[in-house]
């Protein structure tokens, strides 16, 4: 195999799947802007990760984005789809996308991540998400389910199991465990029809696993990165559990709210300097931890208050790019060695802002949730952890830091 290729809809997703390849011993760097990627990156990286940040398109310009990266390797790696493991974003299209970009008419899809409590059973994910529907509408494609009575046969049973299905061209696998997923791992290195392999970092980790080189040393940081800056855009439940979990523990001066109402009232600047300013002062206070968090993950009436939004749109773009400029400005100012975001929209804008086009992913803290070294641009050598919103227990943050100080 001379390379893995990763096509990721975000930059999140690109980062969690990298590392299951880079915690094996492989070589891995994701690219944070899909157009600036191209094979010769192969010739120093084992694996390339690529988000294509087409999640919040129409399922057109996804296809079109999708297509374009994928075509760029025709002949030579082998591609991975990853797919987001609730099946948010364009799933369907982007992996029709792969398979005609390679002219390849077989995928074999699993989305579960076991270890971040996404699961797929008679076709449906844990969350309720038919995927079955999901792949049949994207692809335009015949698409069928694997139940789970099928995948406890082996891997054997499975091969069984493709090849007497005539006609179908998209398979989507039940997996509840990670031996589950292993044995989806197996069924597909042992296919001899060529396929396109999608899934989350779950399945990713199997397919790293039988890739592992032998002898490889874990990373270990030469040095605490202290003081930490934590920019939470994501309004999502388990990322508050967790900056709640994390205030308990350095008590409330670290956390800074950002207003996301004065952002929808055009006063953009005006919440950027008064969060700075707040921030600022907690760094006198505390200067070994800075939490920004958007005020509606805590107070839905302010998120009431902002109108109805939602990842993608036009205020949680600008929500992002605010959040951006106030992480510049905090670096500028404080030169923090490791930086947290969480959720992918927030992720990237703080990327964009600060001029990082690439990432060598370094170790993996939490299931899904990697640490990476800044490669390239003013920042580099520092550090940067991208998280999901979803991903993580209580406890995840608090990990993080821990992590980083020590």
């Amino acid at each position: 195999m001379n390379g893995i290729l990763i096509l990721a809809d975000d930059l999140t997703g690109a980062n969690d799947t990298a590392i299951q390849f880079v915690k094996q011993g492989l070589s891995g760097l994701v690219i944070v802007n899909g157009g600036q990627t191209n094979a010769g990156l192969f010739d120093k990286y084992n694996v390339i990760s690529v988000n294509s940040d087409s999640r919040r398109l129409s399922a057109d310009e996804a296809y079109r984005v999708v297509h374009r990266i994928a075509k760029q390797f025709e002949t030579g790696f082998f591609v991975y789809k990853k797919v987001d493991s609730v099946l948010r974003g364009n799933p369907g299209q982007e992996l029709g996308a792969v398979m005609d970009a390679l002219d390849i008419s077989l995928a074999l899809v699993a989305p579960s991540f076991p270890a971040n409590r996404s699961t797929i059973e008679n076709g449906v994910l844990s969350n309720g998400t038919d995927a079955i529907q999901v792949f049949s509408g994207g692809t335009g494609r015949k698409t069928e389910n694997i139940p789970l009575v099928e995948i406890r046969k082996g891997a054997g049973g499975v091969m069984d199991f493709i090849n007497s299905r005539i006609g179908t061209q998209v398979f989507v696998a039940d997996a509840v465990t990670d031996d589950d997923l292993a044995i989806i791992h197996k069924a597909s290195a042992s296919l001899e029809r060529p396929h396109v392999l999608a899934g989350s970092a779950g399945l990713a980790n199997q397919l790293a696993r039988g890739l592992a080189k032998e002898g490889a040393a874990p990373y270990e940081k030469s040095s605490a990165l202290s003081p930490a800056l934590i920019i939470a855009g994501t309004r999502q439940g388990e990322t508050a559990a967790q900056i709640n979990t994390l205030c308990k523990m350095w008590g409330q001066q670290p956390l800074t709210n950002f207003s996301v109402s004065m952002i929808t009232e055009g006063q953009t600047e005006k919440a950027i300097a008064g969060a700075f300013d707040e921030a600022s002062r907690h760094m006198k206070e505390n200067p070994k931890l800075c939490i920004i968090a958007v005020d509606s993950m805590f107070n839905s009436a302010a998120g009431h208050a902002a109108g109805v939004f939602t990842e993608g749109d036009e205020t949680s773009a600008a929500i992002c790019e605010a959040l951006g400029v106030l992480t510049e400005k905090l670096m500028n100012s404080f030169r923090f060695p490791l930086i947290v975001t969480t959720g992918g929209d927030t992720s990237l804008a703080v990327c964009r802002q600060l001029g990082i086009s690439a990432i060598e992913p370094l170790v993996e803290i939490c299931p899904g949730i990697p640490v990476g070294r800044i490669a390239g641009g003013l920042y580099e050598g520092r550090f940067i952890v991208t998280k999901s919103g979803r991903f993580g227990t209580p406890e995840s943050l608090a990990e993080i830091v821990n992590w980083g100080t020590r």
